[in-house]
């Protein structure tokens, strides 16, 4: 018990990771693009919206403002997901003019599936390092990312932003 114990210790906390890849966007890239096959197929991008819908369905302004993003490129994104079937436009009553987003059944599929092939990766990676470094740096990362206290990301300038 004592070892599966310290091996769940060490393994990165479900809101570790979601931090990481909503606010890591550069470290998450950096994981998605050396292991390719971890994501299934699904962006960066992709991800961190999937990520965002995790927590519930949000209105297109919000995932936009929470993605930094500007509300056109998420309604594109969404356009993809929806394609992909892993997210759902919803209609909200009263107001049937509101529009919700949300992941769909496969996308919450597909989600907890890359979160599992991340945990794994992020252990393989850790592995090299001995028992109390890995503890020193999961402490030291999630001091770092309990730490950002940044402001609502703001959308990017057109002339930045990626398809």
């Amino acid at each position: 018990m004592a070892d599966r114990t310290s091996t769940r210790a060490q393994q990165p906390s479900e809101e570790l990771l979601d931090a990481l890849l909503v606010r890591g966007h550069a470290f998450a890239q950096l994981l998605l693009g050396r292991h390719r096959g971890v994501a299934g197929g699904i962006s960066p991008v992709q991800l961190q919206a999937l990520t965002v819908l995790a927590g519930g369905d949000v209105r297109m302004h919000e995932l936009a403002h929470r993605l930094g993003l500007a509300t056109s490129t998420v309604t594109r994104l969404v356009d993809r997901l929806e394609r992909a079937g892993l997210a759902e436009r919803r209609r909200e009553r009263p107001d049937r003019r509101s529009v919700l987003v949300g992941l769909s059944t496969p996308g919450r599929q597909a989600l907890h599936a890359v979160r599992k092939r991340l945990r794994e990766l992020l252990g393989d990676l850790l592995a090299g390092l001995p028992a109390h470094d890995q503890g020193e740096f999961l402490r030291l990362l999630t001091a770092l990312v309990d730490g950002l206290h940044l402001p609502a990301l703001e959308p990017l300038p057109a002339g930045l932003r990626t398809r």
